[in-house]
């Protein structure tokens, strides 16, 4: 599979590379450009020299002698005369001269040093040689080409810096519609806006949004069924149980009471998966409800109560481990069904004759609930499996529907409490972690 690449990333490489490229060409062109524009300038100064001369603007003092600007070897001007015709040493600058030398500009070593040369025919046919050293030429030219690259090198980092900030803000739109994608759920599959979104990213957009709405239109749908199902079952299931009551009384052989009991036990099992399918349906449509005062003790007891009649008729032993009897402020409805149904759950695991634990306990600004089985447990690759819909572990002998802990964890995730399921010592355990707020106290009058 190939790894996901940063579009961020790739542009500011592309366009940091073309600029770095373009900055390196422009950068050498200008510099080259630079230091011979300095060295025509120079040399332009040697012949202006040999023109003054020409034009006696300039008289040599003795035309046998070197003149020599400075006395410094690096920085100073030599002017001297050339026999016509015959090859000689330059004294003030150790260069050998060839008989064959041209008229112009020459690049000659002598005296340990490079010197430029200018060699000039006077109007009297005489010959001079201008010449300076070349270290100082190639030095000036050097730190004046090196003046033009200032700005560019300035400039380079800064045009990189604004073009890193220009490319994130115009990004910054994505990643505010990945950041606003990834909060939706499907109760609040909201559209994405089209605010602030580039004309080339809006078909995309769009498509997303169309996206959107079918997947909200087949939620709606898929739950409106099963909700309307489950719903429709109820009538005829009760109107089942009824005539199965009354059936009791005309049975008369054992085979036949036997039947009939058979028959209730599925009309029950079939009324609870109604039931749980209703609360299924309504999990994952409603919202959760604002905080209210509750009783823990209040809450827990009716849980209790609603599978007394399971619990004598497998024998368990169900009761209170632990209680914190206070009242707090929370979603007392969500609460009922959790707790309900981890109770309902663990009396259905728990072997016959087996025990059943149920605790309540506050603190640090939330409550706990925990029910306790001795069952089995349930496999460690299995404990997130279990949260699914419909799934039943294949060694469970219970005839449960599969659907307690999903409500369950259903119910968890709207409305931001935390279910955590383990296997303890001698069975398995479901804790249910909810954030609560006191109840606010009345000061007396």
């Amino acid at each position: 599979m190939t790894r996901p690449r940063s579009l961020t990333s790739q542009l500011l490489v592309w366009i940091g590379g073309v600029i770095v490229a373009t900055g390196i060409v422009a950068c050498g062109f200008s510099f080259v450009f630079a230091y011979q524009e300095a060295s025509e300038l120079q040399d332009g100064q040697l012949k202006e020299i040999a023109t003054l001369i020409d034009r006696q603007a300039i008289a040599l003092p003795d035309p046998s002698v070197a003149v020599t600007s400075s006395p410094d070897t690096e920085v100073r001007i030599v002017i001297d005369k050339l026999e016509s015709g015959t090859a000689g040493m330059l004294q003030a600058t150790g260069l050998t001269i060839p008989a064959t030398i041209t008229d112009g500009f020459h690049d000659m070593e002598g005296g340990g040093q490079w010197w430029r040369l200018n060699v000039h025919t006077l109007a009297s046919g005489e010959r001079i040689a201008v010449a300076e050293p070349s270290a100082l030429r190639d030095e000036i030219a050097r730190d004046g080409a090196m003046r033009t690259l200032v700005p560019a090198l300035v400039l380079l980092p800064t045009l990189f810096i604004v073009i890193v900030v220009m490319v994130r803000k115009q990004l910054a739109p994505m990643t505010r519609l990945s950041a606003a994608i990834d909060r939706q759920t499907e109760t609040s599959l909201d559209t994405l806006s089209e605010e602030g979104i580039a004309l080339e990213v809006l078909p995309f957009v769009r498509s997303i949004n169309h996206l959107i709405e079918r997947l909200r239109d087949a939620i709606s749908y898929q739950r409106r069924f099963v909700a309307s199902a489950a719903h429709e079952l109820r009538s005829p299931l009760a109107a089942l149980s009824l005539q199965a009551e009354n059936l009791g009384s005309a049975v008369t052989t054992a085979s036949g009471a036997a039947r009939l009991k058979a028959f209730q036990a599925g009309l029950r099992r079939t009324q609870r998966l109604v039931e749980q399918l209703l609360q299924l349906a309504r999990s994952e449509q409603t919202q959760p409800l604002p905080m209210q005062e509750a009783s823990l003790r209040v809450i827990a007891t009716e849980a209790v109560n609603s599978v007394l009649d399971m619990a004598r008729d497998r024998q368990t032993d169900i009761g209170f481990e632990r209680f914190d009897d206070a009242v707090v402020l929370l979603d007392e409805a969500t609460i009922a069904v959790i707790l309900r149904n981890l109770i309902d759950n663990a009396v259905r695991y728990a072997p016959v004759g087996g025990k059943v634990d149920i605790s309540a306990v506050r603190s640090n600004g939330r409550v706990m609930f925990e029910v306790s089985d001795s069952g089995n447990g349930i496999p460690e690759d299995e404990l997130q499996r279990v949260l699914e819909p419909f799934y039943r572990l294949d060694h469970s002998a219970s005839a449960g529907s599969g659907l307690g802990l999903s409500i369950v964890s259903e119910l968890a995730r709207r409305s931001g409490g935390k279910l955590v399921l383990e296997n303890v010592e001698g069975g398995f355990r479901a804790r249910y972690f909810c954030a609560v707020g006191v109840r606010p106290e009345i000061s007396p009058k």
